[in-house]
């Protein structure tokens, strides 16, 4: 009931923000633009003393069904969205990521947040730096589609309060290739963790066979943006397409679909 009551809380201070930076779209306004960015790091805290108190309780990393995978995706986005707002002050790029964040609690709100027990080939080390690997790498997957998106919009409209084209792409880029960076540790970790557990580092299971696509996708991405035609509006348009491989891998696999990664 308390660690609902924070992730409430947390939800409050998201949608505090939204409303700040759509209010700043209209009145540009940097008192605002602070007050948004305030209300992200208060739900970030909240967020984080959350999962904290959940890991307390459960004595591992409480991500293993959809609540808390929903949960820990929020969190993981809202991580990466604070690390490049304080590096390069992105402003009103929030609104979408938050936006973004906010419907990822709005679906974890609705499902049973109950922590299940964690079966035996789970309780290891690899299991806690493969999901943290995975959900920090969804997460800049996830934020490299909103700046995809914001390329094409900024690119059609000129919005004065985003970011410029130029760093733009630069942010695209940048969230790619560590997005990619964390999957690639997420997949040697994830093989290295199944040998220990059951013998064999890769199984042609469904969820293996689109983890090794979404990891081959990124990795053309990470060839492309050296390539001229795949510059600016190819780049976004391949980050949209990309964040909708991410998505199936994730939740249409685990819901749609038998595999070794379910989602209840």
């Amino acid at each position: 009931m308390n660690s609902l009551l924070l992730l409430k809380l947390a939800s409050g201070c998201y949608l505090l923000s939204v409303a700040g930076y759509l209010l700043n779209l209209h009145f540009n306004a940097k008192r605002l633009q602070q007050i948004s960015f305030s209300c992200v790091v208060s739900g970030f805290l909240l967020q984080t003393i959350c999962l904290g108190w959940r890991w307390h309780i459960a004595g591992f990393l409480p991500v293993t069904n959809l609540f808390s995978t929903l949960f820990f995706f929020s969190w993981s986005l809202a991580a990466c969205y604070l690390y490049f707002d304080i590096r390069y002050r992105i402003g009103a790029t929030g609104l979408f990521v938050m936006f973004l964040n906010l419907t990822l609690l709005f679906f974890a709100l609705g499902r049973d947040s109950t922590l299940p027990t964690l079966i035996s080939s789970l309780d290891t080390p690899f299991f806690s730096l493969h999901i943290i690997f995975s959900f920090l790498g969804y997460a800049l997957f996830a934020m490299a589609f909103s700046l995809g998106i914001l390329y094409l919009v900024q690119r059609v409209f000129t919005v004065s309060q985003l970011p410029s084209l130029a760093v733009l792409r630069k942010l695209n880029e940048e969230s790619i290739f560590l997005g990619f960076a964390l999957f690639t540790l997420c997949m040697i970790v994830g093989a290295i963790w199944a040998h220990w557990a059951w013998g064999y580092y890769f199984s042609w299971n469904i969820k293996g066979i689109w983890s090794f696509l979404v990891w081959l996708f990124y990795a053309g991405m990470c060839h492309a943006k050296f390539i001229k035609r795949w510059q600016g509006t190819g780049y976004a348009l391949l980050s949209i397409i990309g964040f909708g491989v991410v998505l199936f891998t994730y939740l249409g696999i685990g819901l749609l679909l038998e595999s070794n990664h379910p989602l209840e």
